[in-house]
């Protein structure tokens, strides 16, 4: 039997019964995600109140988890049922234990829909939940509990229809209130004639659309201007970005993560370097920032770190230092931005105890050879009875003399590979250095660049078949390497991560996730949760870039043309005409954050003349967090010059940017 049309339908039903019983209350409505969030929304117009969501968590007995313990809301609630934790004789530890993993779960899911919206204050309050129907009332009875914690003064529940029962099974609200109550009640969806999914996204618009509701609402007979437009929204973002100190913002906010991934629209670009850079020393100063993990080669870097902490190479000044990236494209690494940085940390650290210096390491995957060179060397110091294994290794690779491309391709010609034997090695070498005390920085460099040999032969390996698995083995190797770190560096570490926006910039906001492709971002806001990880772009409208015409090419200054009509850069030039921070702390469904238009991402290769192809579709809102925009972008400064190659250089980019 068909009752409803939709959720739609059945909001301003419901909406229409509680008008006049709800006269005069000072009512909040709270939507049950995600099917429950339509409804809520019509009900909310309907008593012209605020509108926001519930969230809440299950707290399951460890051993039986269908059975509750109690549950979890926001703000650290906590609603314990004492004699069920005692008949089943759950300790303190195990309650403890699992309350902080669904802590975890809800704090994500509350970050997901509300996007840096502050919780509606229900303090004496009239709390009216709703949700799209009642089937066994279990998330209905836990958010009914969690709200009266929250302070609410009344609390009602709201539904379209339910078992005939519904009335007598809620004790924990003050009233229920349900249009529908057959007895041959068998599934909510029955009595919809459209019953599909709601999604994150939806629920997402639906709060903002109530925001805004609630802005234009008349008080003392005036109403509060709206803005209209993907220009008014850009402009209530921005704020101007002329100094460090323009960045005080963002400071802040950032600093309640773990992990900030600081991205750029380029691999040349001064601006992007210079104010990534501002923006860490910031951050490493004034909020407890411990390491940085950028897109650079592990040895490479290796050597960088051991430097800026004063262990290695203190006879070189960062210049002399940087002299040493001599895999292309050196101009990355080897430029004046990146020196004065690194001689600012420098500085830093050697003002501080060696257990409170920032570390600098590398993330990529490249380093097949210095890697393999890199793991024999510590175990013939180390562990020389293994050395045979990665002899055995580099025997394998030796055949290609050096060349990932060479092997690459036999290894698709011919159906053998080195997998095999970088694999053994692999575990050789985290066997010998799991044996090693606690904290030996030389056992962990082996490790991981053992980890590197591995993850280099199965990028080289995908890389010629042409597809994008190469991309998504290339990220996933940084964002593994990026959770090691993390796990070796201790639970008190937070990192900085400096990549380009292509892997920093959650994949999900672009097309690339329709292509199969994920990135270092999306993996990280998985792994991690929305609350913990925090994604910053950047981008600008025009001028000169760093870049090569080809693959191994010397490095040129190019111009970088105005941006395309209908880009997210065309449109912040037009409206904004002066660099900015633009911080996504509110609602990101408005006309610029949630609409797909074209993003700027110029790599290491670049032709001015087909630069239309340089623009990936992303909704700006759902990639990043924050952006740092730029009228005029001017090339950054390499410290010497790419030598021309002796012979033609294999690209070895991943496949699908």
């Amino acid at each position: 039997m068909t009752v409803f049309a939709d959720r739609v339908d059945a909001g301003k039903q419901l909406g229409e019964r509680l008008l006049n019983h709800l006269a005069e209350r000072n009512v909040v409505v709270l939507g049950l995600p995600r099917g429950g969030v339509p409804v809520a929304a019509e009900v909310a117009k309907a008593l012209d109140a605020p509108l926001d969501v519930i969230v809440v968590r299950k707290l399951g007995v460890p051993y039986q988890p269908e059975v509750a313990m109690g549950a979890i809301g926001e703000g650290g609630l906590r609603v314990l049922d004492e004699r069920i934790v005692a008949q089943a004789g759950v300790s303190s530890a195990e309650v403890s234990e699992v309350e902080s993993r669904e802590r975890r779960k809800l704090d994500d899911r509350v970050a997901l829909l509300r996007r840096g919206r502050t919780r509606v204050d229900l303090t004496g309050r009239t709390a009216v939940i709703v949700d799209d129907g009642i089937a066994t009332g279990a998330t209905a009875r836990v958010a009914c509990q969690v709200v009266r914690s929250l302070g609410a003064g009344e609390v009602i529940l709201a539904v379209p229809v339910g078992p005939a029962d519904v009335a007598e099974r809620f004790d924990e609200a003050d009233e229920v209130v349900c249009l529908w109550a057959p007895g041959d009640f068998r599934a909510v969806g029955q009595f919809y004639q459209d019953f599909g999914p709601t999604s994150d996204e939806e629920v997402v618009s639906l709060l903002d659309e109530a925001e805004q509701r609630m802005r234009r609402r008349v008080r003392g007979g005036a109403t509060a201007p709206v803005v209209h437009g993907a220009e008014a929204e850009i402009e209530a973002l921005a704020t101007s970005l002329e100094t460090p100190d323009d960045l005080n913002g963002l400071v802040e906010r950032l600093g309640a993560s773990d992990l900030v991934c600081i991205g750029e629209a380029s691999h040349g670009t001064h601006e992007y370097y210079w104010w990534r850079a501002e923006l860490s020393k910031r951050l490493i100063a004034e909020q407890g920032f411990t390491w940085i993990g950028v897109e650079g080669d592990w040895p490479d870097c290796w050597r960088i770190n051991r430097w800026v902490r004063g262990e290695e190479h203190q006879e070189f000044d960062a210049w002399k230092l940087l002299a040493g990236f001599e895999r292309w494209p050196t101009w990355m690494w080897a430029n004046e931005e990146v020196a004065e940085f690194l001689s600012w940390l420098r500085d830093w650290n050697l003002s501080r105890p060696a257990s409170e210096r920032v570390g600098f390491y590398g993330l990529d995957v490249y380093s097949l050879w210095d890697s393999l060179r890199i793991v024999i060397d510590w175990l013939t110091e180390n562990a020389p009875d293994a050395v045979d294994d990665a002899h055995q290794a580099w025997r394998c690779f030796d055949l290609y003399a050096e060349d990932p491309q060479r092997y690459a391709w036999a290894t698709r010609l011919v159906p053998r590979s080195c997998e095999n034997d970088v694999v053994g090695l692999l575990v050789e070498v985290r066997r010998r250095a799991l044996a090693t005390p606690e904290g030996d920085e030389w056992a962990f460099n082996a490790l991981q660049n053992a980890e590197v040999a591995a993850g280099a032969e199965r990028y080289y390996r995908t890389m010629v078949r042409g597809d994008r698995e190469s991309w998504n083995v290339r990220d996933t190797h940084m964002a593994d390497t990026i959770d090691r770190l993390g796990a070796h560096l201790g639970p008190e570490a937070k990192a900085l991560i400096w990549e380009h926006n292509t892997h920093v910039g959650d994949a999900r906001g672009t097309d690339m996730a329709k292509a199969g492709m994920m990135n270092v971002g999306q993996l990280l806001r998985e792994r991690h949760g929305l609350k913990r990880v925090a994604l910053v772009g950047m981008a600008s409208y025009a001028g000169t870039v760093i870049a090569a015409s080809a693959w191994g090419e010397t490095e040129q200054t190019m111009e970088v043309p105005s941006a395309a009509a209908g880009s997210h850069e065309e449109l912040l030039h037009r409206t904004l005409q002066h660099p900015a921070v633009l911080d996504f702390t509110d609602g990101r469904s408005g006309p610029w954050l949630g609409t797909r238009r074209g993003h700027r991402a110029i790599g290491v290769v670049f032709n001015p003349a087909r630069e239309i192809h340089n623009y990936v579709p992303t909704v700006m809102g759902a990639r990043y967090d924050a952006l740092l925009w730029f009228e005029h972008a001017s090339a950054l400064v390499p410290l010497h010059h790419e030598r021309a190659p002796e012979e033609p250089e294999y690209e070895t980019g991943p496949t699908g940017y």
